[in-house]
């Protein structure tokens, strides 16, 4: 579960999990300031009304300044480990990435996807995972975990992850050919007042987290849907290319 908090007129949400290991920084922003349209990206955009309401997120998040270790997210199952804040201006092409570096951020933009993020309970090493549908067929968290113990040696049983939300099985309509992608009969539901599938793409990826050795206790799941919620949450489902981005952060303290 994730907690809400409002902060200089700013409602972000927070995983109590991740706020009990020491050093760690995180937040998951929502739309809602003074008015429902506070978007924080995408980075792309030259409207620059982004890098203000950036600024004013990072410093309700306790972060002010920090540089946000930015990915070009392009559905892959790419990770990388950022071993330093170059991607603050040159964004990597990928989809997850870690990083011990202290005192920046890792940053991931959604719209519906599922973020994750991760922390180690020493706060040593932290990530951060893009996951949609592609993504999740390929298996991004499960390599982010790997890459966490090949290149730290973080055993997963270490591990701390939250979810945030995202367009959940309620609304998260799509075809066969995702059935056929994620091959995870669990993480769908049919009904026959649905004529598509419903995907469960929380669901999906909490098992991924499991089956690389997360305990339960220690993954944080929020029900909340984007596509439902557009009181507090963008969704491209509803808005289409209208639509603005949410950011979720986490990061180490200097």
């Amino acid at each position: 579960m994730l907690q809400a908090k409002r902060v200089s007129q700013i409602t972000l949400l927070h995983s109590p999990l991740l706020d009990a290991i020491p050093n760690v920084f995180h937040a998951f922003s929502t739309r809602r300031a003074e008015h429902n349209e506070l978007t924080l990206g995408p980075t792309s955009s030259d409207n620059p009304m982004i890098a203000i309401n950036r600024s004013r997120f990072l410093a309700a998040a306790g972060v002010p300044g920090w540089p946000v270790l930015k990915l070009n997210q392009t559905h892959s199952a790419t990770v990388h480990d950022m071993k330093d804040t170059w991607a603050s201006n040159e964004p990597r092409i990928g989809d997850a990435a870690i990083t011990a570096v202290r005192g920046a951020l890792l940053g991931i933009q959604t719209a519906d996807c599922v973020p994750i993020l991760l922390a180690d309970r020493g706060g040593a090493v932290v990530g951060a995972i893009h996951a949609g549908w592609r993504g999740t067929a390929s298996g991004i968290a499960r390599r982010t975990i790997q890459m966490l113990r090949e290149n730290y040696g973080i055993s997963p049983s270490n591990l701390v992850a939250a979810i945030r939300p995202h367009n959940a099985v309620c609304c998260y309509e799509v075809g066969e050919d995702v059935v056929d992608a994620v091959k995870d009969d669990q993480a769908f539901t049919r009904r026959l007042e649905w004529q598509k599938p419903h995907f469960d793409q929380a669901l999906a990826n909490q098992k991924q987290l499991l089956a690389a050795g997360i305990p339960p206790g220690q993954i944080a799941v929020s029900t909340l849907c984007t596509q439902c919620r557009g009181d507090l949450f963008y969704s491209y489902r509803r808005e289409k290319s209208r639509t603005g981005r949410m950011l979720s952060i986490i990061g180490l303290a200097p």
